[in-house]
């Protein structure tokens, strides 16, 4: 069983919806606060802007009509008519709000002054500006101004303060242009801008903490749940699927209260884990049945290897002859097939055959096939009537329409002569007491159970001292390793070349068994083997 690991998750979706939450919250506060703060701006700029104009405009209105085309020099303006107009700009401007307003001329390249109010300080000190003053610190929007004749606005800062300012320039009637402006402190414009900052700020944080307060209540509605949901799973998981009453409520409870995807999801758990219970209690069948399978399975291949004969050596009285025999399934029971004895003192009947199919069916139709062998082995005089008589019986009601193919000898001790007959089966090997080895030219037959009335022809060949009759199924020849490459039954002859080192029926078979599972490696065996090899150390008789 794989035991789950839980992996701990450093960064879990809450936080991360908060996180996520946190930059978008911030990034609009900064861009309303931003946005606010400009468009606040520039209403105040705005309305400043209108108060300057309109300054202007009464600063026309106050200077007497004539005026300017009467200025010429220091001594054009009487001192009265100066100081008068100066009185009535200064109380214009005090009580506006404004600290100048004022009329320039320019003479060359020197800009002078020809009106102008004064603030009270500058009335009470006596420090006001005369007539005809040289303005030295003009900034250089006024120059302008005088120069294309058009309105501007200005901040700057001079010897008198710091202030934004209106130039607005006036053709007279003689052509001369002056430049009438007002000018308003840049402190009160200061104050006035950083009153609507804070304003701004204020109501982005305001709008933040409701939005933050807002989401996280929508993260904590999306979240909360999901949380317990993966509780509930993993408490599930930790009891090894056992279901909680409590737990089952709480997910429809979810489900049913939740009209999103939350509660579709809670739904899709609460009916997956349902589902799961009934497969658990299925899986709990299933495994009795497949165990109570594989038992019945495991008593079968027990059944069926105890139908063959395993002792070896298995006739230790007769030293002329050794023989060893081996069965390798492709699944708990399979269909190949060996059998050997003594039909009487001096006679052996083997044989090695290859059921169609794997499994139960031919574990059953190769049963049947051993025990008719037994059966007609001791009452037939040939070996091509011990397989008419029982291909007879096996096609006989053969509704599973199975087959046998097998290879059939008789030994005759006193001499070596083989007798045999073939069903369709692998021509055996024949290694020579001189350690060549040879395959046995025979003639083909037909497989046990195909059709009833076949004859099957019986044949001879002779086995020297020392010589060894190997037979073996297709489990042998056509194992194919990783790249579906087969045996081949020239590896065969390769292998027992090898293994003919050693004169032993057990030797030679593991040899060759030994072989095949070296060229497969580890590739599942895909097919039953079986391997009989015949050992005869008897009389030799003459080559025929």
């Amino acid at each position: 069983m794989v035991e789950t690991v839980q992996r701990k998750r450093r960064f879990g979706l809450k936080p991360q919806l908060v996180l996520l939450l946190l930059s978008l919250n911030l990034i609009s506060a900064f861009a309303y606060t931003t946005a606010l703060y400009t468009n606040s701006k520039s209403e105040i700029i705005a309305g400043i802007d209108g108060r300057l104009a309109a300054a202007v405009n009464a600063g026309r209105e106050i200077i007497p009509e004539g005026y300017h085309r009467r200025v010429e020099g220091a001594d054009s303006i009487p001192q009265d008519e100066f100081d008068e107009v100066q009185k009535r700009l200064s109380r214009f401007a005090n009580d506006s709000g404004f600290v100048y307003v004022y009329s320039y001329m320019k003479f060359g390249d020197e800009i002078r002054t020809v009106a102008t109010s004064a603030t009270s300080s500058e009335l009470k000190d006596g420090a006001q500006t005369g007539y005809f003053a040289l303005y030295n610190t003009a900034p250089v929007e006024l120059f302008r101004s005088f120069a294309d004749g058009r309105v501007r606005f200005d901040e700057y800062h001079d010897s008198f303060g710091s202030f934004r300012s209106i130039y607005k320039p006036i053709r007279s009637e003689d052509g001369r242009i002056h430049v009438i402006g007002a000018d308003i402190d840049l402190a009160s414009l200061d104050k006035r801008l950083h009153q609507a900052l804070v304003k701004s700020i204020l109501i982005g944080i305001m709008m933040f903490a409701l939005a933050m307060a807002v989401g996280l209540l929508l993260i904590a509605r999306i979240v909360g749940p999901l949380v317990r949901l993966t509780a509930y799973t993993r408490n599930m998981e930790q009891r090894s699927f056992e279901p909680d009453e409590e737990e089952m409520a709480a997910m429809h409870k979810i489900s049913q209260s939740r009209g999103d995807e939350v509660g579709s999801l809670a739904e899709a758990m609460a009916a997956m884990i349902s589902r799961l219970q009934r497969y658990l209690i299925e899986m709990e069948v299933a495994t009795a049945a497949r165990q109570r399978v594989e038992g019945e399975l495991s008593a079968a291949r027990d059944i069926q290897i105890g139908m063959l004969p395993r002792k070896f050596p298995p006739f230790p009285e007769h030293s002329e002859l050794d023989v060893f025999a081996m069965l390798e399934s492709a699944k708990e029971v399979g269909g190949d097939l060996y059998d050997y004895f003594l039909i009487d003192d001096h006679r052996l009947f083997f044989v090695v055959g290859d059921v169609s199919g794997k499994g139960v069916p031919a574990a059953l139709f190769m049963a049947m096939t051993t025990t008719l062998f037994k059966a007609h082995a001791m009452s037939s005089s040939s070996t091509g009537e011990i397989m008419g008589k029982v291909n007879s019986e096996l096609s006989r009601e053969n509704a599973a329409e199975m087959f046998v193919t097998v290879f059939a000898c008789i030994l005759d001790l006193r001499d070596g002569t083989v007798e045999y007959s073939d069903g369709g089966h692998e021509a055996p090997f024949i290694v020579r007491a001189d350690g060549s080895v040879e395959r046995l030219t025979k003639h083909q037959g037909i497989a046990l159970g195909v059709f009833g009335d076949v004859a099957f022809k019986t044949d001879h060949f002779p086995l020297h001292r020392g010589d060894a009759l190997v037979l073996f199924t297709d489990g042998v020849s056509e194992a194919t390793d990783a790249e579906d490459m087969l045996f081949t039954t020239s590896r065969i002859e390769t292998a027992l070349a090898a293994a003919r080192s050693e004169f032993s029926a057990r030797f030679i078979a593991e040899g060759l068994a030994d072989s095949v599972s070296g060229f497969v490696g580890a590739v599942p065996q895909s097919d039953d083997i079986a391997i009989l090899v015949v050992c005869y150390e008897g009389t030799s008789i003459p080559d025929s």
